[in-house]
């Protein structure tokens, strides 16, 4: 029996950053996003002597003969997923990615939890999105030691356009139902522009927690008006107020930025200012910043000369959908 499985990647529109640990432990943190129609693939088939793990994106593929699977910078998130499962036999599993990894969009966190479905699918465990999401969150966060939050997990598992609000005994998602000609539109004046560039999000997450450590109270506001933007980005919307959602978005662009002086360079800067004058009305980098995609909101008819500006500066558009469904898995 082979198993497969697809987990898609998200956009972020505010609040990322409160959702990280331990500001969102302390504070309570919140996100809004939504998840598009790119995703995290794995085929799992158990059985046999050996455990071969392989990636199809990044042409790797590797073989053991052990149950306890090492870390050792080669496809290690596989591995560490597989490793939660404690395995007494051999196995094969192939994974592939429609976003390459350092894009910001959360691409890690959507193998993991397309992983995590795919094993326990093939396991008969049948875990729940919520419990997927936490394994995920657990492997790459405790397990790898990867520093980040909560929200590319969350998203990855549960799909849709949600708020999630982030706290010490748990995580709450609130899905958000829009009219079809409110959610088309926020998704017609969406534009994923990609940098060219991918980022270094451990870095940047070690700058940022070394700030935060060094000037717990100074970083604690930033972190404050991030959760309040997400919020007020939720009420935009349940609003229909699709201009002030942009806007807010920009707000959220100049407070991130403040976390850290790794997440914008003079590049972004210069391209973040260019999309504004074309008739942009927000935007942010995607994920921890340095790189990968650029999130643009348009003004409701500048659509057209934003993407016009973009391709004077190499700034290669995405073609997606807004994604309304979480992770999938299917047997063959």
């Amino acid at each position: 029996m082979l198993v497969r499985s697809r987990a898609p990647f998200r956009i972020s529109f505010g609040g990322g950053g409160s959702d990280v640990p331990p500001y969102c432990w302390e504070n309570g943190g919140a996100v809004l996003n939504v998840t598009v129609n790119r995703y995290a693939y794995a085929s799992l088939a158990l059985g046999g002597e050996k455990i071969i793990i392989s990636s199809v994106d990044m042409n790797r593929e590797l073989v053991y003969s052990v149950s306890r699977l090492p870390y050792d910078g080669q496809l290690d998130l596989i591995k560490a997923v597989a490793n939660q499962f404690k395995l007494d036999k051999g196995f094969k599993v192939e994974t592939f990615s429609e976003i390459q990894a350092g894009s910001g969009m959360g691409t890690s966190s959507s193998l993991a939890v397309s992983l995590i479905s795919a094993f326990s699918e093939a396991l008969g465990l049948r875990m729940k999105k919520y419990d997927i999401a936490m394994l995920a969150y657990n492997v790459e966060r405790v397990e790898l030691g990867q520093l980040g939050g909560y929200q590319d997990q969350f998203a990855a598992a549960y799909g849709g356009l949600n708020l999630m609000e982030f706290f010490k005994e748990g995580v709450k998602v609130t899905p958000l139902v829009l009219k079809d000609e409110v959610f088309e539109e926020l998704q017609y004046r969406t534009l994923l522009l990609f940098t060219g560039k991918a980022h270094f999000s451990h870095e940047i997450h070690a700058d940022m927690k070394k700030k935060y450590e060094e000037e717990k109270e100074k970083e604690k506001r930033i972190r404050d008006e991030l959760k309040r933007i997400a919020y007020e980005l939720y009420r935009a919307l349940q609003n229909e107020d699709l201009d002030y959602f942009g806007q807010l978005i920009n707000e959220n662009w100049e407070f991130k930025k403040k976390m850290s002086e790794k997440i914008s360079d003079q590049d972004i800067d210069r391209a973040y200012d260019a999309l504004i004058k074309a008739g942009g009305l927000g935007g942010k980098i995607q994920g921890a910043g340095g790189g990968g995609f650029i999130l643009m909101f348009t003004k409701k008819d500048k659509r057209g000369e934003v993407i016009k500006e973009a391709l004077k500066m190499n700034l290669e558009p995405l073609s997606f959908r807004f994604e309304k469904e979480g992770v999938k898995v299917w047997k063959i």
